[in-house]
Order: C-alpha cells, then structure tokens, then sequence
C-alpha cells in the first residue's frame, strides 16, 4: 500500500465563493475562470480531481492525504477563525466523498480561536472521518510553541494522529513599487515576492524555524508521542541539524540560558519524533533525507498538485528504485501504514 502524506484539494464550490468575495487573492476572469494575484489562471487540479485521479491510480498510489492550501489558515497578524476552519473541513469531506476511496481527509485547525480549536478539532475528526490535522508554521501573530496552542498539541496527541506542518509566511512583504519610484536612493529592501522567493526560499525556511522552535520550547518534549511531520522534507531543518546541536553545546560567549531552560537533551535528538516528506525537489536532496535521517523517518509526500513539488512523485519514484527495497517499502507505506493504523 502507497501512501502520499502531502496533498492539496480544494471543493470548486469554496474556491468559487473564494473568487467571488476576493478572498485570499482570488478572482475571476471574463470567462468565469479562476485566478490567483501574482500567479494567474490558479491550478484546476486543486479543484478538479477527475486527472489526479488517474494519475494516483497510474503510480499505484492507494490514498493521498488531502488538505486545503495552508496559506489559507494563517496569514501575516491573523489565522483562521471556527466558521473559516469550519468551511475549509467541509470543502477536504467533499473532496474526500468525491474520490471513490482514494482521498483521506486532514483537519485544519481554528488557531484564530484558540480556546475552541480543540473542541472544533474533535468536531471535524469525529463528524468527517479525517485520518489528521495540518498546521501552518505560524497561528498569525503567534508563533506555534505559543502556551494558547499547548492544549491543541495535547489533544492531536491524545488521539494520535498525524500531523502535517507546512509553511505560511510569517510577515507580509510590501508590495512592489511601481517601476518609476526605483532609485538609488530609495528602493526598499527586497520583496520576497519577486521570482518567487517565498516559495522557494522563504517557506523552506519558515518550516525549519517552527520546528526548531518548537524543539527548544520543549513543545516535542512534553508531547513525546506527537506524530509531527515536515513537509518540503523539513525544509532547511535537517541540514541545520548540527548547528542546533551547537547552540546547545556552547560553552563560553555563545552560550545561550534559553537554549536549555526547556529541553533535557540535544535537540537535534527530537528529529527522532519528526516524519521528513520526500518533496524535496532533486534526487539528490532526497538521497541526503534518507541517508542523514534513516528511511523509517521519510515518508512520500507529493504536494500535489503544484508544479514546484513533486506531482506524480516524478522525482520521487526513481530515486526511490536505486535504495534498498525495504527502505523503499517503509517510505512509499510502511511507516505511514502504522501511522495511521491502516
């Protein structure tokens, strides 16, 4: 059985109501199309399965694990409130109901409201059937190992699902200036939006910085049997491993008390109670997650639809065929297998 841990879907009827409020950088065009501000025309797979589908079908995936986009849940000073988290669970169930088996839906959580998150996250597990939760890096203004979303965590692990991290963005960038205001003398500094930058560069980073945070808050500490997973591969995380390891180890001038107020060992050792995904973009990246990390931490993970991913786990799959079978076996299923106690 192959699992795909990291998926995006959207029901067309809330990406329709999206377009139609503007919300979230949403519009129509002339035709009734959907577009999305500094992309153009937004991506039918999200929306429209009957590809994805076939394509699941044609790399022998039994279930893609499915949630919303996650820059729809937290933004820059705010996140998402019940009635938004709400609408957004309801959309994964259509989607799920639609797929003849092949979707399992993840709850996203209403860390705009944290006193009713829990209560709401049960709501949606227990009314939809979801197999997990997903998480943004930030619940807005706060960050995750903030004390309001200790009861969230305790209660995700409590029922001992999985649950997918993947980044949003932390501040807003300013928008661009208008080409005849660049001068010498006063062009702003540089917008993460151009070229791409934020997803390339900034979310990868993003998810590094929550997870270490979380680490040396003592959030994975406190919460041993949490079942946290990285999605992009951890970001840049699994790379910094040793620096983190340093910032604890540091004797004399960069010895730092809040690096030790809450943990009792290395955090690097926490990356033992950390699932990586296999999103990471090149053959060679993923050959480092494996070997850096043990195949038991590394699970597939596609973020399909989206072109800067790995849809159809085209990158994914052969890389996989030149490891040893049983690796392969415990990344594309084995390990989430269990997981998820299929």
């Amino acid at each position: 059985m192959i699992v795909d841990v990291h998926a995006h879907a959207l029901s067309a009827s809330l990406l329709d109501r999206f377009a139609r409020d503007g919300a979230f950088g949403f519009h129509h065009d002339r035709d009734g199309d959907v577009l999305v501000r500094r992309y153009g025309r937004f991506d039918r797979d999200v929306y429209d399965h009957e590809g994805r589908l076939e394509r699941l079908a044609d790399m022998n995936v039994d279930l893609q694990l499915i949630s919303p986009m996650l820059n729809l849940t937290s933004w820059p000073g705010a996140a998402a409130d019940v009635e938004l988290a709400r609408a957004l669970n309801r959309s994964t169930a259509d989607c799920v109901a639609s797929s003849g088996g092949r979707f399992a839906g993840l709850a996203v959580l209403a860390l705009g409201e944290p006193g009713r998150a829990v209560e709401e996250l049960g709501r949606a597990v227990e009314e939809h059937g979801f197999v997990g939760a997903a998480i943004g890096t930030y619940a807005g203004d706060r960050p995750l190992d903030h004390p309001s979303l200790e009861p969230v965590f305790a209660e995700i692990e409590r029922r001992g699902l999985p649950l997918l991290m993947h980044p949003t963005s932390a501040v807003a960038d300013p928008p661009p200036p208008a080409a005849q205001a660049w001068t010498a003398a006063d062009q702003p500094a540089p917008s993460w939006d151009e070229y791409t930058l934020t997803t390339i560069l900034a979310w990868p980073n993003e998810t590094a910085r929550a997870t270490a945070r979380l680490i040396f808050a003592g959030t994975l500490e406190r919460h041993p049997d949490l079942r946290l997973v990285l999605s992009h591969g951890g970001g840049t995380l699994p790379f910094l491993r040793g620096r983190l390891n340093l910032a604890y180890t540091a004797p004399d001038h960069e010895y730092n008390p809040d690096c030790h107020a809450y943990i009792s060992k290395p955090p690097g050792d926490y990356f033992d109670q950390l699932l990586f995904d296999t999103a990471v973009g090149a053959a060679e990246s993923l050959h480092f997650l494996i070997d850096t990390l043990g195949a038991e931490r590394v699970v597939l993970g596609t973020d399909d639809p989206f072109e800067i991913g790995d849809t159809g786990a085209r990158m994914a799959m052969p890389a996989l065929r030149e490891r040893e079978p049983a690796e392969s076996a415990e990344i594309l299923g084995g390990t989430l297998r269990r997981v998820l106690g299929l």
